[in-house]
């Protein structure tokens, strides 16, 4: 018999994860989280310090005859990505996530993204501390802010309050993974001026709608295939515009390091010329679902008559538009050649948007490796100069290097072995993950990387496994019982 929302909840880490869930917590908007973690630490008896960045860290003394073992810090961050599906009516500074349990799967029902990206690793670490039965080494709790915008709370957080050269994050989404390393990465934005002209007399004003792609984590999925709205839109608008179609209006995507679900462009065209506009979609549907259809089953684009325009791109503007969107680094750029099936570097354009007399647009790059990092910049300021463009970078986060040395790995394994009975896949992720910002303040740290099945993460279709979430739960409590004994 499927297990209720209310008996759900009578598990102390869900019912934690839906008090997280009650309070808004996007990235730069945790302090209402963050003073709701100090205060019920302090509730607990617990000794926890809040930092300028809301940072919170928790303190619990080692379990009795466990004394000598060495510390261990579990790490998590409390913010989330803020996406939602157009249907729904969220406001993200005061509503609370709506969950839903479908079987084992909890989810928003579709309507949100459900922040167990990584609210449920910060679940997981409250159990530890509210655990009276766990027999633990001395724990350092820290809860992060701002990872999914800029690494920041990480980045800040002060080395000095933590003793332990032991590292657990919780902020992984397969749980027969070990992550044993992360790619760094940087955030960069295209600034594009753009010139406008009348709309010519005659024409008519459509806007063209692209959407149903699945979206996603632009590390954790950028290997998918699952599509750029963004690109296709690009690609779209270059065949619009051999046709003789005027660019009114245009954009897509909502955030640099979610994979764009959607795009948009308005469009003046005279009548005469519309049956060209019917049959050019039509034929780029079909090659957009012959591509994306197995991962895209509701793909769509949709084209509607809108209120007249008074201005459309002048042609030189409209020519460099389309050189950014389709020479723009997109995807995988290599593969890791050291561990098979991992991507070494990546590019995502997040963001389009198209403001008055400029143009943005938002990339994620990430690598493994610095150098790859700074060629892909340097592609997108060639770019620039092609363009008259102007660029920025921001948001830096180092990279976690994989030690094959490290001895909790070989605990952790261990471990993960007796309690399942399988080997699980020790994997560098390509994605930037805190620890990197941790090994540059501890110096000899060793860290891992664990978490619960989910999936779709940075989308409304996020969803959480129940039975993989308590899988790592007992994993968790299993392998701070072995810490316990170390000496």
């Amino acid at each position: 018999m499927s297990e209720t929302m209310q008996e759900l909840l009578n598990d102390s880490v869900f019912y934690n994860f839906s008090r997280l869930c009650e309070i808004p917590h996007g990235s730069y908007n945790e302090r209402q989280l963050s003073n709701f973690l100090l205060k019920w630490a302090k509730e607990r008896g617990f000794k926890a310090v809040q930092d300028d960045h809301m940072n919170v860290a928790v303190y619990k003394p080692a379990s009795k005859g466990c004394e000598s073992a060495p510390s261990v810090i579990l790490q998590a961050h409390i913010d989330m990505v803020c996406e939602k599906a157009p249907f729904a009516q969220h406001d993200f500074k005061k509503d609370p996530i709506h969950l839903q349990l479908d079987g084992d799967i909890l989810s928003t029902g579709g309507r949100t993204t459900l922040g167990a990206d990584d609210g449920i690793g910060a679940a997981l670490a409250m159990e530890v501390l509210e655990s009276e039965s766990l027999r633990h080494p001395a724990l350092e709790v820290v809860f992060t802010t701002a990872e999914e915008e800029d690494l920041s709370g990480a980045l800040a957080f002060d080395g000095s309050l933590l003793q332990s050269h032991l590292l657990i994050n919780l902020d992984h989404g397969v749980d027969n993974q070990i992550i044993l390393g992360s790619a760094g990465g940087i955030g960069a934005e295209i600034e594009m001026g753009i010139e406008r002209m009348r709309l010519p007399s005659g024409c008519d004003t459509y806007e063209v709608r692209i959407s149903g792609l699945p979206g996603g984590h632009s590390g954790e999925n950028i290997n998918c295939g699952n599509g750029n709205a963004i690109v296709l839109l690009g690609r779209l608008l270059h065949e619009y515009q051999r046709i003789g179609a005027l660019i009114t209006e245009a954009g897509g995507g909502n955030f640099r390091t979610a994979l764009p679900r959607e795009a948009f462009c308005k469009i003046a065209i005279k009548p005469s010329d519309m049956q060209k506009i019917s049959d050019v979609t039509a034929e780029m549907r079909g090659a957009f679902i012959d591509e994306y259809g197995a991962v895209a089953p509701n793909f769509s684009i949709n084209v509607v008559k809108s209120a007249p325009a008074s201005s459309v791109l002048a042609p030189a503007s409209t020519a460099k538009l389309l050189y950014v969107l389709y020479l723009s680094p997109n995807g995988i750029a290599e593969m890791n050649n050291k561990i098979a099936g991992v991507v070494a570097s990546s590019d995502n354009l997040g963001e389009f948007y198209m403001d008055g007399k400029k143009c943005r647009f938002v990339y994620e790059i990430r690598s493994i490796y610095g150098s790859m990092v700074n060629f892909m910049r340097d592609k997108l300021e060639i770019l620039c100069s092609i363009t008259g463009a102007s660029m920025k970078t921001f948001s830096p986060y180092p990279g976690w290097d994989f030690n094959a040395d490290s001895e909790l790995r070989r605990l952790a394994n261990d471990v993960y072995k007796k309690e399942f009975g399988a080997e699980p896949q020790n994997i560098v992720l390509h994605a930037g993950l805190e620890v990197g910002c941790f090994y540059a303040k501890i110096p000899g740290l060793e860290a891992i990387s664990i978490g619960p099945n989910a999936w779709n993460l940075h989308s409304p279709d996020e969803k959480l496994s129940v039975s993989s979430t308590r899988k790592m739960e007992r994993f968790l409590d299993k392998l701070l019982e072995t810490l316990a004994d170390r000496r």
